[in-house]
């Protein structure tokens, strides 16, 4: 028994991470997402009523010009979307106070049922 929790163990060391995330506590700083086809880079600059944030994004394989996403947060919001063409990947926004925590998590294709 002791032998089946290792490799268990084991198992779940080598399991590849399905979230890449970034916390950005200053405005300008900026950190790049790799998760699920695309390259992000977000930041966030104060704005009046809030702070804007920034992403810009390609998809890896490709030919695509680069986009960008701007949004105004305030202070306990948060927002969660995929991307165009992109079907595994959900995109999560949240800030709290002066920190913007941003994730990339692979989901898997889903399909809807009734």
């Amino acid at each position: 028994m002791k032998i089946a929790h290792t490799f268990a163990a084991l198992a779940l060391m080598a399991t590849p991470a399905l979230a890449d995330e970034i916390t950005l506590t200053a405005p300008m700083a900026s950190e790049t997402l790799h998760e699920g086809g695309l390259d992000m880079n977000v930041y966030w600059v104060e704005a009046e009523g809030g702070i804007e944030v920034v992403g810009t994004y390609v998809a890896r394989a490709g030919a695509n010009a680069p986009a960008r996403i701007r949004m105004l947060m305030q202070d306990g919001d948060k927002v969660a979307f995929g991307m165009p063409g992109v079907q595994d990947t959900l995109y999560s926004f949240e800030r709290s106070g002066d920190a913007l925590h941003v994730t990339a998590e692979n989901t898997g294709l889903q399909f809807a049922s009734n």
